[in-house]
């Protein structure tokens, strides 16, 4: 990102990351449980996106400063806003 984004702009692009991901679970072929790797994958980065909109939630109502809530954000949920 190369300026800071506003609490509504996050919450936009984590609910978008959030339905692309259950889009992209629920047309995944029938996996084998707890077999298959990408698929596992994907379950994990949809909590992690869950998780992040909370903590959102939370840090929004408390008065954190946006760029406070990225540079404390946990290690696996860089990637995410990586991509945005």
């Amino acid at each position: 990102m190369t300026q800071t984004p506003t609490w509504d702009g996050l919450r936009q692009a984590l609910e978008r990351q959030r339905q692309a991901l259950t889009a992209e679970i629920g047309g995944y072929p029938p996996p084998i449980p707890a077999c298959d790797a990408q698929f596992n994958h994907l379950l994990e980065q949809r909590r992690l996106v869950s998780a992040e909109l909370k903590r959102l939630a939370r840090a929004s109502g408390d008065g954190m400063a946006v760029a406070e809530f990225l540079a404390t954000a946990p290690g696996d949920a860089g990637d995410l806003y990586a991509r945005m």
